[in-house]
């Protein structure tokens, strides 16, 4: 058991504009997310909004693409986050931001992903959470660089009763 005290960081607006530039304008439902970290864990609590599905006509509720982006820009905040104050040392503790920003897109991969979906989330705002629950490293090949594994786990819900949750691992590939 830690004793250690979770270190709080809000949101940096800044930040989190430059995390989600990748993405369109219509398709960045992350609002805010403030950050804490102990011993190598992240969570991170955040408020989300998707003002107009990007893909299909309006269902009224959360649906499973929407959740994969939502759960993507909390982790790609959560891990620039991460690198900038240096948070998860074992698992990112050589990365600058340069390092991050050159490999956010291409290097930051969902290897497996599984959703479920207790009752329907109003999308036009709700909440959202994420944790780093776990690293590890090893190598494809002995003569590859390490492969960072990170192990993930996210919910969401609104202010009613919807709720939707999972788990996520996120594959951090060898920069060539």
């Amino acid at each position: 058991m830690s004793t250690a005290t979770p270190v709080r960081h809000p949101t940096d607006t800044d930040l989190l504009a430059r995390v989600l530039r990748c993405y369109k304008p219509n398709c960045r439902y992350l609002r805010a997310m403030s950050v804490s970290a102990v011993d190598g864990h992240l969570l991170g609590t955040a408020e989300l909004a998707v003002d107009e599905s990007c893909y299909i006509d309006d269902t009224g509720h959360l649906n499973a693409v929407e959740v994969n982006i939502a759960y993507n820009q909390m982790l790609y905040y959560a891990i620039a986050l991460a690198v900038r104050e240096d948070l998860v040392p074992a698992a990112l503790g050589t990365w600058t931001m340069d390092d991050y920003w050159r490999r956010q897109l291409p290097d930051i991969l969902i290897t497996r992903m599984v959703s479920r979906f207790r009752w329907p989330v109003d999308p036009r705002r709700f909440h959202g959470e994420f944790a780093l629950t776990g690293h590890s490293s090893r190598r494809l090949t002995a003569e590859s660089p390490p492969l960072i594994a990170l192990e993930t786990g996210f919910r969401f819900w609104d202010d009613h009763r919807g709720r939707s949750d999972g788990e996520v691992t996120v594959a951090i590939v060898a920069a060539t």
